[in-house]
């Protein structure tokens, strides 16, 4: 049986840092574009959209189970969920939009640069559309 043969580490060698975040990469511009799309926009709005409504619905239930004869607490809750719902979005809107931008030329052809730069367009317009009737 022979001995086992020392283990070296070596000091000097770079330091292996653990891979970043997609959302920085997204956010600098250096993500595919097909994972921003699908990943962070299309999933992102479904997560954010589904959260939402669940809390609007428990915030509801919540609201007649603690007075059964009002409605009055019931809107309560829905109003709750729904502002909830523009305090989420618009910051992931924000984010989202310079992100879908700056990936938009990480893509096998330039025909995908021009859809995505036109749905971020369409979005942002629809956004503040959307923000401007909410103050009128």
């Amino acid at each position: 049986m022979s001995a086992p043969t020392p283990m070296y580490i070596d000091l000097n060698a770079p330091f292996e840092e653990e891979p970043e975040p997609s959302w920085k990469r997204s956010w600098r511009g250096d993500e595919r574009l097909w994972k921003v799309f699908w990943g962070w926009f299309l999933g992102g709005h479904g997560v954010i959209l589904g959260c939402s409504v669940g809390f609007m619905i428990v915030a509801m239930v919540l609201g007649f189970a603690i007075a059964p004869t009002s409605l009055d607490t019931g809107i309560v809750g829905l109003a709750t969920g729904a502002a909830l719902l523009v305090l989420i979005t618009i910051p992931f809107s924000v984010w989202i939009s310079i992100s879908l931008w700056r990936c938009s030329t990480n893509c096998s052809s330039k025909k995908w640069t021009y859809a995505a730069r036109g749905l971020v367009i369409v979005y942002d317009i629809s956004i503040l559309i959307l923000i401007s009737k909410m103050f009128k």
